[in-house]
């Protein structure tokens, strides 16, 4: 008796201890995203703060290390050192100069409140010089500059950072790097990268390059790309499997938040956000839908999505929080017919919807969201009629363009007016016929003033006319 009440003692002190170290570690995983989620704010603060400096005068945004704080005068401006808040965060931005009217910043926040409650936070921006007026060429006519080929490839998606393109492509390669230094003449750099499968779409934040892949156990992957002309399997940075197979389709960024956009499954979520530092990542919230999540655009912390769901083509998410992903009031909105949501863009006051091609459709939509997250017409919308898919859209920052990539047998680049779209005029200014198949991806590089266009057999440079 004496021995089954020791035991039943020992069993209730384990149980005890267990109960307690379950509740601890329970804490401290509560603790840790509040400290995430103070962190990343702060940051924030501080990259917002160097945008108040800039509109008070740019030539105040020099290259170096600082904290930022408030001035005598209530104004922000840089200190010598990194700035501490009374709760223990340490706050320092860091000032590159790449251009003569552009700086990179990046602030990092970190913080050790002991008992494994450490870390930081990595924020990275560009901020332009606005009060300089950037010229443009005249996009009325267009002409191709400059091409590499290689037919069946299947060019899909294109960015531009600096002086180097990355293309995804639908062969196992899946990336493609090039030198555009020579805008007329291409040169692929890295040549022996692989990802050993398809690659979708993909962004870059500082030297750190995400892209999605059909590789089913890895397919959010990141890469160290400090180096692009030598970029190697020794440069992943971290990789993640979306659950399914072969899902992952659409890529934006907030805020330190990666945000990963999926296909329709029935049993899978399809929108996933990550916490992503230096290209580490690490998983923060998913949310169900009954569509696919196929072309993401933030604005203004919210997820605009191209969506495969007949009741909301135009889908709406509320990712201010990114561990706590949910639809915007009113959820999205319908255009009529049943035809997918298949590009997304945002810029300013606008939303453009790109949608699958249909006889009785046109498939480009323009939305005013001035005065409400999830369009409410009127005004708008407006439509356009591409004659294909409409795979890719890009906006030139200052609203004078948009760049359509689509599938169109003759018009694989349209150059649209948004201006003339929205007072229900004919916009098409002009468009480009590709010798090299249908386009996918598109991309506009204000300071080249240059659009990249990614079709089936070629990565192609375009320019505006005289």
């Amino acid at each position: 008796m004496m021995l089954d009440a020791l035991i039943g003692v020992v069993v209730f002190g384990l149980f005890i201890v267990a109960v307690g170290a379950s509740l601890l570690f329970s804490q401290r995983g509560f603790l840790a995203s509040g400290d995430h989620m103070r962190g990343a704010f702060l940051a924030e603060e501080s990259l917002e703060a160097l945008r108040t400096i800039r509109d008070a005068d740019f030539i105040l945004l020099t290259a170096g290390t600082y904290g930022v704080q408030v001035g005598p005068a209530g104004t922000w401006q840089l200190a010598s050192s990194g700035s501490t808040t009374s709760d223990g965060y340490t706050s320092i931005v860091t000032i590159t100069l790449p251009q003569e009217d552009t700086v990179q910043a990046t602030a990092r926040t970190s913080w050790n409140h002991g008992n494994g409650r450490s870390g930081s936070v990595l924020l990275t921006t560009e901020i332009t010089n606005w009060q300089v007026e950037q010229p443009i060429g005249n996009w009325n006519s267009v002409s191709q500059q400059g091409a590499y080929t290689d037919i069946g490839v299947l060019f899909t998606k294109v960015i531009v950072k600096d002086e180097y393109a990355y293309v995804t492509s639908g062969d196992t390669a899946g990336l493609y790097i090039f030198d555009v230094s020579n805008l007329s003449n291409p040169v692929r750099v890295a040549s022996s990268f692989s990802l050993g499968a398809a690659g979708y779409d993909l962004l870059t934040i500082g030297d750190v390059l995400y892209v999605l892949t059909a590789d089913t156990s890895a397919e959010l992957q990141s890469y160290n790309i400090s180096s692009p002309t030598s970029l190697s399997a020794g440069n992943l940075l971290d990789q993640k499997n979306i659950p399914g197979d072969d899902r992952a389709r659409s890529l934006a960024y907030f805020n330190g938040t990666l945000f990963v956009g999926a296909r329709e499954d029935g049993t899978e979520h399809e929108l996933y956000s990550y916490s992503a530092s230096e290209g580490t990542l690490s998983l923060l919230d998913s949310l169900d839908n009954a569509g696919g999540f196929m072309d993401l655009s933030i604005h203004q912390a919210y997820a605009y999505s191209a969506n495969t769901q007949d009741v909301s083509e135009l889908r709406v998410v509320d990712v201010f929080d990114p561990a706590d992903l949910s639809d915007a009031p009113g959820v999205g909105y319908n255009v009529t017919d049943v035809y997918d949501g298949n590009a997304v863009a945002t810029y300013g006051t606008a939303a453009f919807l790109g949608r699958l091609d249909g006889s009785s459709i046109e498939e480009l939509v323009m939305f005013d969201i001035a005065d409400s997250i999830v369009p409410s017409p009127p005004p708008g919308p407006w439509y356009y009629e591409v004659g294909g898919n409409a795979e890719d859209i890009a906006a030139e920052p200052g609203g004078r363009y948009l760049f359509l990539a689509s599938s169109h047998p003759s018009k694989e680049l349209q150059v649209i007016d948004p201006t003339l779209l929205s007072h229900g005029q004919p916009a098409e200014m002009t468009y480009y016929d590709s010798p090299n198949g249908a386009a996918k991806g598109v991309y506009y590089d204000i300071l080249k003033d240059r659009v990249f266009l990614a079709t089936n057999d070629a990565f192609e440079i375009i320019q505006p006319g005289p």
